[in-house]
């Protein structure tokens, strides 16, 4: 099955999602971003893509939750995980 891209940025948008690899996910998730901001500008300027806008707010809204997982990747990979401690609560008499 050969299946049939649209504008540009909808492949850089896949490309970063399917992205496994947490160095390789910055790089894609910036240029995805820029490619998705520069469309953005494009149907500013025009009156149709009622659909496209659409894909695009839910493109926009994928990017922000990878750059919140790349954002806890580095977080995790700088602070030492430490397991947590469940402390008993005391029991009221």
């Amino acid at each position: 099955m050969i299946f049939q891209w649209g504008p540009e940025w909808q492949r850089l948008y896949v490309d970063a999602l399917l992205e496994t690899d947490p160095l390789k996910l910055v790089e894609r998730v910036a240029t995805a971003e820029k490619a998705i901001l520069m469309r953005v500008e494009e149907l500013c300027t025009s009156s149709d893509g009622a659909v496209e806008w659409q894909a695009l707010e839910d493109a926009i809204t994928g990017m922000s939750v990878l750059k919140r997982e790349i954002l806890n990747l580095s977080i995790g990979t700088k602070i030492e995980r430490r397991p947590t401690v469940v402390m008993p609560r005391p029991c009221a008499n």
